[in-house]
């Protein structure tokens, strides 16, 4: 009978790991030697040690990546539930309606904490703010009663909950008192509504209505308010009582009127900021009464997609895809200008601000940058030109990829493209190209002379943008080229596609980098403080740039551990430029 071997561990090439902290231990020299992919870091890793704690360290992403970004891509029907969550959330805890819900909710953009505050502080300025309620005349205060009673401690809140309770009410409740009873949709009163109200006294049956009609006596109130007409002020037309609505402004007018309004403003792409049709009232139009008076689906379902926009685009935490046709809604907790990639178009984009992602300029600066460069931007390529001449032989030379380190087909002369200075002059140390070194004696000049040095200063880092951006573009090129090559080669069996992923790689981080140091100039530009610091980090990114794209552009003749080495250097100089200069700040 055989002996029964026991094999106490997992063998590794020489090493042999016993038991779970030999594994933790060789998961950790793992980590150590492998890139770590950003979905990688996104997630969490659950190690199964047969009941022994492994002691592996929590690494902090945000701490080792400065563009660490935790997101979701949610649908429309997800955001719907969440708005949905939020409104019901805040109308069960002040036991209002849902309609008056979704608009202090879109008023105070979705804080429910600072609507509860609100609301039970003082209701009725909250209602007024949001122009739900219309503000009280400076008059009304003149015949104040003798010595109230202080029986409740916010009395505001008490005539504000009357207004929550009756906010899709008909103005038939809201008759009595134009100020206790503000309701969030109110509608002329009709015959079937006083009706039900047989015994009201001749002040309350008159003052029922807001509309400008004669008064009714008490005794014939009943049997003529099926004839009650009223003057709509906008079509000048009499017609019944039942075809006017009114806002809690207690403005009437007429169905068709109020319909011809909607179709209009809805027209001009505005949905939740439709107000009253009376002059200086801005009493907010509520979703509910916009809904009952629009008849053609189309013109519905286009305020619906108008109102769910405004909804999403107050929401702190919500962001449309920029995506062409796109309907992606990326949500994120950490409002901060991080790079969000769209799940289903692959968009990137600056959360924060939704334009370009921009790393390391902050949202305002590109801003500023962007509207300096669509002025003077004819002015910069007028005086920049697309060709130049080599510094030694003086031959026309044309720039057909990204890389700045030129070499003359006629002379073989290396020169920087940039300056025109000699490649080897540059040097590894400090890539001096990148500064801009400014006239200390500037302010002593003229102003025609500043304003040529402010122009000078300005062309010197807009020739570097530009230069980086078509830069971008000819490596894509390149890569495209690169990649049909190795096709070729994997149908000729020389290797496999697997072989030739670090060309990739390679090429995927050169464009990476290089996007990142296109908008390290308009950071350059506004900057004031640690600008030495900046300059020196730029310069040596700058320069490890156009070492890896010298070689992906030989990528085929360079030697795989030498491009390799390469891509690690040119990412941590990155990474230390971000993590120095980021703003991380919400």
């Amino acid at each position: 009978m055989g002996k029964l071997q026991q094999h106490s561990g997992h063998s590794f090439g020489s090493r042999k790991y016993c038991g779970a902290a030999a594994y933790c231990d060789w998961l950790r020299l793992l980590i150590n030697r492998t890139r770590i992919s950003h979905s990688w870091r996104r997630g969490k890793i659950d190690i199964l040690s047969n009941g022994e704690d492994c002691d592996i360290e929590q690494i902090d992403p945000k701490r080792t990546d400065p563009e660490y970004f935790v997101y979701e891509c949610l649908n429309v029907e997800e955001v719907e539930k969440l708005l949905n969550e939020s409104v019901e959330k805040l109308s069960t805890q002040l036991q209002i309606t849902p309609s008056l819900a979704k608009v202090l909710l879109h008023e105070t953009r979705w804080n429910t904490a600072e609507v509860i505050e609100r609301y039970r502080n003082n209701a009725s300025n909250l209602l007024v703010s949001a122009r739900i309620k219309a503000a009280a005349p400076p008059s009304v205060p003149a015949a104040t009663p003798p010595a109230p009673q202080q029986s409740s401690p916010v009395p505001s809140t008490s005539s504000a909950a009357a207004v929550a309770t009756a906010a899709v009410s008909s103005s038939s409740s809201s008759s009595s008192s134009s100020t206790a009873t503000c309701s969030f949709l109110a509608s002329v009163p009709s015959c079937s509504v006083n009706s039900a109200i047989p015994g009201t006294s001749s002040s309350s049956s008159s003052s029922s209505s807001s509309s400008k009609a004669h008064p009714i006596s008490s005794t014939t109130a009943t049997t003529a308010c099926c004839y009650r007409t009223q003057l709509c002020p906008v079509c000048v037309t009499v017609q019944s009582t039942d075809k006017f609505h009114a806002l809690a402004c207690q403005h009437s007018f007429c169905r068709d009127c109020w319909a011809m309004h909607f179709e209009i403003q809805i027209g001009q792409g505005i949905s939740t900021q439709i107000e009253c049709m009376e002059q200086r009232c801005d009493v907010r139009v509520p979703e509910d009464l916009v809904l009952t008076l629009l008849n053609r689906p189309m013109l519905r379902d286009k305020y619906q997609q108008f109102t769910f926009a405004d909804y999403v685009k107050s929401h702190p935490e919500l962001r449309f895809c920029p995506g062409p046709n796109c309907q992606t809604i990326i949500r994120s907790q950490d409002i901060s200008p991080k790079k969000a990639v769209c799940r289903m178009c692959k968009t990137a984009f600056c959360f924060r601000c939704g334009t370009d992602y921009h790393a390391p300029t902050d949202c305002q600066i590109i801003r500023k940058w962007l509207t300096k460069c669509a002025d003077d931007s004819e002015t910069a390529n007028y005086i920049s030109a697309h060709t130049k001449d080599c510094p030694k032989c003086h031959i026309c030379i044309e720039k057909n990829g990204g890389c700045n380190h030129m070499q003359c087909f006629n002379c073989k002369h290396d020169f920087c493209w940039m300056c025109l200075g000699d490649w080897k002059a540059h040097g590894s140390e400090y890539y001096e190209c990148s500064r801009y070194k400014e006239n200390p004696n500037i302010a002593h000049e003229s102003v025609h002379a500043q304003a040529r040095e402010a122009l000078k200063k300005y062309l010197h880092y807009y020739e570097r943008w530009e230069n980086h951006s078509k830069s971008l573009q000819l490596e894509q090129q390149t890569l495209d080229r690169m990649r049909a090559r190795i096709n070729e080669k994997v149908m000729k069996g020389l290797g496999t596609w697997i072989d030739w992923q670090h060309l990739f790689d390679a090429a995927t981080l050169l464009a990476k980098c290089r996007y990142t140091l296109q908008y390290t100039y308009p950071y350059a530009y506004y900057m004031e403080s640690r600008k030495e610091l900046f300059e020196y980090q730029q310069a040596q990114l700058e320069a490890e740039i156009e070492n890896l794209s010298w070689k992906v552009e030989r990528a085929e003749t360079t030697d795989r551990g030498e491009l390799e080495n390469q891509m690690d250097i040119a990412e941590k100089r990155r990474t230390t430029l971000l993590k120095d200069f980021f703003p991380t700040e919400a």
